[in-house]
């Protein structure tokens, strides 16, 4: 009986050790190379930048009375109302106070200035959509600019889950109406 328990360790011992040498092959990943996925994701927003892009030139095209101007940060703007007198434009740190209407391509209203209200923001201190917080620093007090929007720059792939679709080039009426240094 030892004689058998002996000879069970030993082949017990044997499986075990051969177990432990035996190399694991390791799993290919079942999904997409992330190369792939990146090229995919660069090739879709190319489109829609290029067909947003198309929305804004055929908004300026048959608006021939504003003279929009092109910002280096890839949106259209006009003024408004343009204070040539006042050189004072918004620097880092400087409070403003602002309010601001959101448009669809077509100048039907989304959000009226009265619903979104005066809205105090410190300059490149607080949180704010990309294209308000470059815009406002465009702007000199008491004027008003209209802007031209990609979605990137706005509300982007969510909208905002209410009036704003997703992906939705956009018009911006800002009004600044104080810089506080």
């Amino acid at each position: 009986m030892i004689k058998t328990l002996k000879f069970a360790f030993c082949l017990l011992s044997l499986f075990t050790l051969t177990a432990c040498f035996q190399q694991e092959q390791a799993r290919k990943p079942i999904s997409e190379k992330r190369s792939t996925v990146i090229d995919n994701s660069i090739d879709r927003n190319k489109n829609l930048l290029e067909s947003e892009e198309a929305v804004l030139s055929h908004y300026i095209s048959s608006n021939k009375d504003q003279q929009f101007l092109n910002s280096k940060n890839g949106f259209w703007y006009a003024y408004q109302n343009r204070q040539i007198k006042d050189s004072i434009l918004p620097q880092k740190g400087d409070k403003l106070i602002f309010t601001y209407e959101v448009k669809s391509m077509n100048d039907s209203l989304i959000y009226d200035k009265s619903e979104i209200g005066n809205i105090e923001y410190t300059v490149d201190q607080d949180e704010l959509l990309p294209i308000l917080r470059q815009s406002l620093k465009l702007m000199k007090q008491k004027e008003i600019l209209k802007v031209l929007t990609p979605s990137s720059l706005a509300y982007s792939y969510l909208g905002d889950k209410d009036k704003i679709q997703k992906n939705q080039p956009l018009i911006f009426v800002i009004e600044l109406k104080s810089i506080e240094k």
